[in-house]
């Protein structure tokens, strides 16, 4: 299983054991965040995964994050495009980080084998074992 099928995977195995919301809270630095205040939509194409989150709660309402698994692909950046803020994430080039989202990244760009480990390091005992179980 690929990087990108295996990241799509883990987020929709999140969601089938109700850990998703938390999650998203955790990851993308949310606060006051509930099942009812935001709406969630996971894409995939053929190189990157697509996370649409809209939400009542912050300042920026619709948020794209897009994970990019293409060599040679824009550096890592976040833009505005028609009131949506879009973060492109280059994956292959994403360095270890301080940032919990960018740390996401990292983790589904590592072999399987590292996974674990470096996801033991940034994630609740809970995710880890989600994403321990989809690796099997």
């Amino acid at each position: 299983m690929n990087k990108k099928v295996l990241l799509a995977k883990y987020i929709r195995s999140l969601k089938r054991r109700k850990l998703l919301t938390q999650f998203i809270a955790f990851i993308f630095d949310y606060e006051d965040f509930h099942d009812y205040n935001y709406i969630f939509r996971i894409s995939e194409e053929k190189s990157r995964v697509i996370i649409d989150i809209y939400d009542n709660i912050s300042n920026n309402r619709f948020n794209r994050y897009i994970f990019n698994y293409q060599k040679n692909y824009i550096k890592t950046n976040i833009i505005k495009v028609n009131n949506i803020y879009v973060t492109y994430i280059n994956v292959n080039s994403i360095k270890n980080t301080d940032k919990k989202l960018y740390k996401l990244a990292y983790l589904f760009k590592l072999d399987k084998k590292e996974m674990l480990k470096y996801a033991n390091t940034f994630l609740k005992k809970e995710y880890v074992e989600v994403l321990k179980d989809i690796i099997k």
